[in-house]
């Protein structure tokens, strides 16, 4: 095994709060605690700043350049996530592939969040897959919350490099299309 693997297991297996670094695509690091691994990919359960539960977020393992641990930050947080009792949200996913993680995603919450960070760092796809094979997904988009503009896109899935749901804005972006769509919201 691999320092790298090596260390991601000790990290889950203690369910430590880290700062994942994936610096060559974003300028933010994720912050949460590692749910699962794979050679391929890393599943983290994120935190916000003040220690609320703040979805998931899977990317890629080859992207990581640092991840960090401990320190004042990451114990403010840890504390705050004490005081709010805050668990972290952790469905079980597959991680055998993208194409895995997508199905499953979309399985778990009804709609999945779709980065394409390689091509521009601020742009997410938020929608319902409506096909899906081992190259590309059709995507039924929400749009954003300021055109709520539905629509339908193909995208490739070497385009992806990160697949997140049920962080606020993407929750609050599905329930106001389930809320014009008439169906029963959580």
């Amino acid at each position: 095994m691999t320092v790298q693997l090596g260390t991601l297991a000790k990290l889950q297996e203690k369910q430590t709060l880290v700062d994942l670094y994936r610096d060559h695509l974003s300028n933010e690091s994720l912050t949460g605690v590692i749910t699962a691994f794979s050679e391929t990919f890393v599943y983290l359960s994120l935190f916000n700043d003040s220690g609320q539960s703040n979805g998931i977020a899977i990317a890629y393992v080859s992207d990581i350049t640092r991840v960090r641990w401990g320190g004042n930050a990451r114990d403010s947080i840890s504390h705050l996530m004490a005081k709010e009792k805050s668990i972290p949200l952790a469905p079980k996913l597959s991680l055998a592939s993208v194409r895995d993680v997508i199905d499953s995603v979309q399985n778990q919450f009804g709609y999945v969040n779709i980065l394409t960070e390689r091509m521009n760092e601020g742009v997410t796809f938020i929608g319902e897959v409506e096909s899906i094979d081992d190259q590309s997904l059709v995507l039924n988009e929400y749009g954003t919350m300021s055109s709520r503009d539905r629509h339908h896109m193909l995208i490739g899935l070497e385009s992806i490099s990160r697949i997140d749901a049920e962080a606020a804005y993407e929750k609050s972006i599905r329930y106001l299309f389930l809320q014009e769509a008439g169906s029963p919201l959580d």
